[in-house]
């Protein structure tokens, strides 16, 4: 019986807090698709994970996709509807909380901290390793930059309802006058726990919103039926298909590079914007490079940033080929897929990360996958699955762009490598 649906705005969100279940031994699917009625949800599965990818969607879009999923719950009775939110904030924030709030006119508790990873929420503003969020790097992100760091004010840009800020010695109010997001200060992991304590206790956990550091403090406070653990295997080589373009995720690569012999090839512009290439003689040619690389290296990075062009080079490419900016974000991962999909047609024992959430979700639409099992998590953020590719179990790991420290690529090759 499911005990808990979560709703996550894209991939890697979906795993990083659907594995907070799954590596504490509790039954977990994870599904890309967002019509519920065609999947099979096991009889022994107690939490289902859903990827919305409402993250690049307009507002009213989100809250259609959102309200749609929450009701399939509601109307499977299952006990806790959690929307899953960036832990930065980004994505539909309002619109998503509103559609959780309006299948039953009921308040949602929202507790957005991640206090192991510096965020944290004081006076109902967040912030991130002890900057204001629209001063950290997030307020800079490329394509969904957080220019607020006020929760309400947030929650107020897509949409209406009232927002309750509570301090972490405030009580949980017994009666409200309308239905509200009441968006809870913590600071410490232990704020958080004694606030989900408090919810439980006055029995309103049913419609909840936060990050991974919520499914944390979830996880240990209600009962599930838990089965074996699951772990991952060793492989001969690790291939690490960089679709992020966050600023940590260079920092991460560039170090990787210089202190971690990792093998880096960097795409041109046609190489990651133009699908067709590939098609072409010259991609034809680049792919096998890749292969024969890979042959003598075991660490291989291929990523995406913008190392030899100019920002006028790369618009004039854009406008040649008549896309926008906001076509980058689909047409990456779609280049990044076709070369992880002929690696993977001359290569047996390899693992694949992935970062950002659109590249591992642009190689599953490529070869027609919609559920993913996680296994367990290498470390904060870093989580390993498994995938099924045309009859073959492929072990993936999928990071966050905003994830980890400058070395993260080089213990998770320690831990992954034979």
């Amino acid at each position: 019986m499911i005990k808990l649906l979560m709703i996550a705005d894209d991939f890697t969100g979906a795993l990083d807090t659907g594995i907070q279940f799954a590596k504490n031994g509790v039954n977990t699917q994870v599904f890309t698709t967002c019509d519920l009625d065609s999947v099979v949800v096991k009889p022994e599965t107690e939490v289902v994970v859903v990827d919305s990818e409402t993250r690049p969607l307009k507002p009213y879009e989100a809250y259609e996709v959102v309200k749609k999923i929450a009701l399939w719950g509601k109307n499977n009775s299952v006990e806790i509807i959690f929307k899953k939110t960036d832990s930065a904030l980004r994505g539909n924030i309002g619109a998503e909380l509103q559609a959780l709030s309006d299948i039953e006119n009921k308040s949602v508790f929202f507790l957005p901290e991640y206090p192991s990873i510096n965020r944290i929420t004081k006076n109902g503003i967040h912030y991130i390793e002890g900057e204001l969020l629209e001063n950290s790097v997030f307020g800079k992100d490329p394509f969904e930059p957080v220019k607020k760091s006020y929760i309400p004010d947030i929650i107020k840009e897509q949409s209406d309802i009232s927002v309750v800020c509570l301090k972490t010695d405030e009580k949980i109010p017994k009666t409200l006058n309308e239905p509200s997001i009441l968006v809870f200060d913590a600071q410490t992991i232990n704020d958080l726990s004694q606030r989900v304590d408090d919810i439980v206790e006055t029995k309103n956990l049913k419609y909840i919103a936060g990050c991974a550091g919520l499914a944390e403090q979830i996880v240990n406070k209600i009962k599930f039926e838990n089965s074996e653990r699951k772990h991952f295997e060793k492989t001969e080589k690790l291939y690490i298909a960089c679709g992020s373009l966050n600023d940590i995720t260079k920092k991460q690569v560039g170090y990787a590079i210089k202190k971690g012999e990792f093998y880096c090839q960097n795409l041109t512009l046609e190489q990651k914007l133009m699908p067709s290439y590939y098609d072409t003689e010259n991609g034809k040619y680049f792919l096998n490079y890749i292969c024969e690389n890979l042959k003598s290296s075991k660490k291989f990075i291929v990523d995406t940033f913008d190392k030899n062009n100019s920002s006028s080079e790369k618009d004039e490419f854009l406008k040649q080929n008549n896309l926008s900016y906001a076509d980058i974000r689909t047409i990456i991962p779609k280049c990044h897929s076709i070369i992880i999909n002929h690696i993977l047609s001359v290569e047996d024992d390899i693992t694949i990360l992935m970062t950002g959430g659109d590249t591992l979700m642009g190689f599953m639409n490529l070869v027609g996958c919609n559920e993913i099992q996680p296994l367990c998590e290498l470390e904060q953020g870093v989580v390993i699955s498994n995938i099924n590719v045309k009859g073959r179990s492929l072990q993936v790991i999928s990071k966050s762009g905003g994830f980890g420290t400058e070395d993260i690529f080089l213990r998770i090759a320690n831990k992954i490598l034979k």
